[in-house]
């Protein structure tokens, strides 16, 4: 498994917080969907699943600005045969650190939408269940795996220095998955829809 330490200095390079300058720091909350995965004659599918997050922007100007993030994932998994349930293959658990340039509209306006991107690192837990245990397949590893990801979304300030925020956040994430002999790349890549409160400084 690749070492987590160079992705996340990476991230933490990318927005390095000059605190003599403007920042804002947000805590998120939401849902993620992500992809279905097909392979020999079944679908290896994910419920839509909760988001949690925090994240930290720096910004350079009032237009641009440098953010990382860490969001946590969750999705409950089945693999289906002919469109219909047929195992509980367990939770899915991601976690993904994110870092990436934004653009902002105006940020000292009330209304700032922005749009931005960067890279991912996203590390996911191994997949178990009672039903794999039962079929023989045991526990399914997951490949962590760096990507890109992209964000689109806007805030409001409430009363300085209070904003509230809302965005969709997409993760490219097509992991390996399972025996090293028989491995599926999964077709997973989040897309996050959050609601935030930001905290400006």
């Amino acid at each position: 498994m690749r070492s987590p330490v160079v992705p996340v200095v990476v991230l933490a390079l990318i927005a390095v917080p000059l605190f003599g300058q403007s920042n804002d720091v947000a805590v998120w909350i939401g849902s993620s969907r992500v992809g279905t995965t097909s392979t020999g004659g079944s679908d290896i599918h994910f419920d839509r699943g909760n988001a949690f997050g925090v994240s930290l922007n720096h910004f350079f100007s009032n237009h641009y600005s440098a953010e990382v993030g860490v969001f946590s994932l969750r999705h409950d998994g089945t693999l289906r045969i002919g469109g219909v349930d047929a195992f509980d293959i367990g939770k899915l658990k991601m976690t993904a650190l994110t870092g990436m340039l934004q653009w902002h509209a105006e940020r000292w306006h009330p209304l700032d939408p922005y749009i931005g991107g960067g890279m991912a690192y996203v590390r996911s837990n191994d997949i178990h269940s009672a039903d794999l245990e039962n079929a023989g397949v045991g526990t399914v590893n997951v490949k962590s795996r760096i990507g890109w990801c992209a964000v689109l979304g806007a805030s409001y300030t409430v009363r300085k220095p209070l904003a509230v925020a809302a965005e969709a956040r997409y993760i490219g994430y097509r992991p390996q998955s399972g025996p090293r002999d028989n491995q599926v790349r999964l077709q997973l890549s989040p897309l996050v829809y959050s609601l935030g409160l930001r905290w400006r400084f």
